[in-house]
């Protein structure tokens, strides 16, 4: 059996469970497989399973993957918390095609779930001098420059990001709600109304939207907003780790 990996993203609990018991049987050999080896581990993920997705991705680590693959099991162990393995199977695919613009990006997220700071904005500047055109790598260090209490040069950053990519919802959301914080709710609305466009599925962005209309007292739109919020967070309450740049 071969579940083709963009068709298991987009598996529910109820499948990653059958996807599960209809691999389990294969054993060490589903293991080694280029495909049912991630499904497997990630599908155990998703259930709550780790100390078994643990032992599988293992594994599965130690067949010869492509840099892809490597990019798709880091991604695995960040979303399971194991950001150690995550950042180690990153650089394992940089070292293998230093051209994966997005392996330097992921290894970046997962330093910032760890609370490495220091480490993430390494990653996220290596991966703009890579690419100065990067929004994600922007929006990264926008998000650090954020913590750190940066708010202008976050600012500048997700300008910057959205000058070239205005589609690019995060950045918009960003930038939205540091312009909300300093009371620019008019600017605001405007960026966080783009976001939502872009971002349709990601409640905190409505959160933030019915937060800035309140502001405008358009009383009808915040309410929609967070109605909406709402719905969608308890849609998205069993899901994985959220990311760390989407906090409300």
């Amino acid at each position: 059996m071969t579940i083709p990996l963009p068709l298991y993203f987009a598996l529910d609990k109820y499948q990653y469970r059958q996807a599960a018991g209809t691999i389990a049987p294969l054993g060490q050999r589903a293991m080694q497989d280029p495909t049912l080896g991630y499904a497997w581990a990630a599908s155990l993920s998703h259930l709550g399973q780790l100390g078994q997705a643990t032992q599988i991705l293992q594994e599965y680590e130690k067949t010869d993957l492509s840099p892809d693959a490597l990019v798709l099991v880091g991604q695995l162990w960040t979303d399971m918390g194991d950001y150690s393995r995550a950042v180690n199977s990153f650089h394992r695919a940089l070292d293998r095609d230093p051209s994966l613009e997005k392996a330097r990006y992921f290894a970046g997220l997962a330093q910032l779930r760890w609370e490495h700071e220091n480490e993430a904005s390494e990653e996220f500047t290596a991966a703009l001098k890579r690419n100065p055109d990067d929004p994600e790598a922007k929006v990264g260090l926008g998000y650090i420059c954020m913590q750190q209490s940066k708010q202008s040069e976050a600012i500048e950053l997700f300008r910057s990001a959205i000058a070239t990519h205005p589609d690019n919802g995060n950045a918009q959301y960003q930038l939205g709600k540091l312009l909300l914080d300093a009371g620019k709710v008019q600017e605001a609305v405007t960026h966080l109304e783009a976001a939502a466009r872009a971002l349709p599925q990601t409640d905190y962005v409505h959160y933030q939207l019915q937060s800035a209309y309140r502001k405008e007292s358009r009383s009808a739109d915040a309410d929609r907003e967070l109605q909406i919020y709402r719905e969608l967070k308890a849609k998205n309450r069993e899901l994985t780790v959220p990311h760390p740049m989407g906090r409300p």
